[in-house]
């Protein structure tokens, strides 16, 4: 990455308190997603500081990161969040990207625990998420399907609206629910 993206990256991830995402939209506006970028941004999710790790996850879903564009190891990285105590926002950030990532078989039993657990947390949006992440786990690992399945059943008597429509979301997604 040149000095100068690094330098604006940089001080956009580390301007992020959680609240604003202007600095990120500015960042994201002025730069062109590459395979050094991606890295860069992967490798601040990976530390440890939580407001880096949001906003290195949120640029990586605004620029539309697929499985297509991350490498195996930084696949894992991203989901190693779903799997860590980790803050919400990285965790809504990678769930909310799910869709898009090919999820190794080695992480498939560890990410369902770690989804279950969160489908029954006290954040609405990880709650909701969670669940759509466990049948996007269970759309590419069969195995999974029952606990998925699970899951979505429970997900159904959730009092939160935002639970309830994402669930809707999921069943149309996936004919297999």
């Amino acid at each position: 990455m040149n000095p100068s993206r690094a330098d604006d990256l940089t001080r956009a991830l580390l301007d992020f308190t959680g609240k604003s995402t202007d600095a990120l939209e500015r960042f994201a506006a002025a730069h062109t997603l590459d395979a050094s970028l991606i890295a860069e941004l992967c490798d601040f999710a990976a530390g440890d500081d939580g407001n880096a790790q949001a906003a290195a996850t949120w640029l990586l879903k605004r620029f539309g990161v697929t499985g297509a564009q991350l490498s195996p190891g930084q696949t894992e990285t991203l989901l190693r969040l779903l799997l860590a105590e980790t803050g919400w926002l990285p965790r809504i950030h990678v769930l909310q990207m799910m869709d898009t990532l090919v999820l190794p078989t080695r992480l498939a039993a560890p990410l369902m625990d770690a989804l279950a657990a969160q489908a029954g947390g006290a954040n609405t949006f990880i709650r909701a998420w969670s669940v759509h992440g466990a049948a996007v786990l269970a759309d590419q690992h069969p195995a999974y399907r029952d606990r998925a399945l699970d899951l979505l059943a429970a997900a159904e008597g959730d009092a939160a609206p935002s639970v309830r429509a994402r669930l809707r979301r999921t069943r149309r997604a996936f004919d297999w629910t």
